[in-house]
């Protein structure tokens, strides 16, 4: 078909009628351009509207985010962890994916080289959604939008960019192009050798199995949205509480670390007790919280650190710390093997609980 439309146009003949992919690109069109501006605004949001975000010593480096994708990123999480534990290595990398996301979004809006930009904006739309698809505090909104492109992606990597495109302008300047298999791949163009429009609907059923299993794959994943009770893990603050150990003395040692909850502020631990059978033992206050020195917090995600504030002890998503208290009962003498609780308090009012037992 692409070379007789080709030869059609050498001869002076009539314009032949536009084919299934130049019909797809063209209807397109608008969400081949709303596409490419999501990537490209991307681009723009952290090189010209808000250069800070990739600064690493700035407290809006985007890099901050991809620790806070950890708790419940989805098959990518020692990808992720190895990036925010080697910050050298973030770097570099967050400039390519910006780089990518703004060249994506450029070529998407041109037209130009639009399969292989869809295939690459799929890519990074996948990506992000395995990182970040369980995040949105008031509703499954990462997901959504993660979900979405990949779709788009898989749709425009079909379609081609039609005939309002920087591809389809470079046919009609040489119309070989449109007997170039490498053209018709990787930009635009009747990439069908039958009129019948068979090959057009077997690669149709494999675009849309492919991207409705990476859509139910992990909207199951994140939310438990096809069975089992609905989740929204970013909505309120979880924290689980690890390695903890009680002295004699009432010394405690505990690991705090933010499993879960919003991005947008921390959780802010105001208050710490030491329970046996039901009684408290032991209270930290936000007095004593709140004047814990440095080095009494040792924090094990470098772009996520929990740290005491004016009240609490505050846990950014993702924070993982390592906490040594005082003796908060002077004269306290506990036997070693002693069953205790150690119960931790938000100022919301949630707490989270775990047993401990004397060193």
């Amino acid at each position: 078909m692409a070379r007789n439309t080709a030869q059609a146009r050498k001869n002076g003949g009539s314009r032949p009628p536009f084919t299934p992919n130049a019909w797809a690109g063209l209807v397109f069109t608008p969400v081949r351009w709303i596409a490419g501006f999501m990537f490209l605004s991307a681009f723009i949001r952290r090189v010209v509207s808000m250069p800070a975000k990739m600064n690493p010593a700035a407290k809006e480096y985007v890099g901050h985010s991809f620790a806070h994708f950890l708790p419940h990123s989805f098959l990518i999480t020692p990808f992720l962890n190895y990036l925010v534990q080697h910050p050298h290595v973030l770097y570099p990398f967050l400039v390519t994916f910006t780089t990518l996301e703004g060249l994506v979004g450029l070529f998407l809006i041109l037209g130009l080289i639009t399969r292989l930009a869809s295939v690459g904006g799929g890519l990074l739309s996948l990506g992000i959604l395995l990182g970040s698809g369980w995040l949105g505090s008031t509703c499954v909104d990462e997901w959504q939008i993660g979900a979405m492109l990949v779709g788009i992606a898989g749709v425009l990597a079909l379609s081609g960019g039609g005939p309002i495109s920087m591809d389809s302008l470079l046919m009609k300047r040489s119309p070989s192009l449109e007997r170039k298999g490498w053209f018709r791949l990787l930009f635009s163009g009747d990439n069908l050798d039958r009129t019948d429009g068979k090959n057009l609907r077997t690669s149709v059923i494999i675009t849309a199995v492919v991207t409705a299993f990476i859509m139910l794959v992990t909207y199951q994943a994140f939310h438990n949205g096809l069975w089992g009770k609905l989740t929204n893990d970013s909505k309120v603050p979880q924290v689980a509480i690890s390695g903890q150990s009680v002295a004699s003395n009432g010394a405690l040692d505990l690991t705090l670390y933010r499993s879960g909850g919003p991005d947008t502020y921390g959780a802010f631990i105001v208050a710490v007790k030491v329970l046996e059978q039901g009684k408290p033992i032991e209270v930290y206050t936000p007095k004593e919280l709140s004047t814990l020195p440095k080095t009494a917090i040792k924090n094990d995600v470098l772009l996520s650190q929990a740290k005491a504030n004016h009240f609490s002890i505050v846990l950014p998503l993702a924070a993982k710390a390592e906490i040594s208290l005082p003796p908060a009962a002077p004269g306290l003498q506990l036997t070693p093997g002693q069953k205790l609780t150690v119960v931790v308090y938000d100022v919301s009012g949630q707490k989270w609980s775990a047993p401990a037992s004397v060193r």
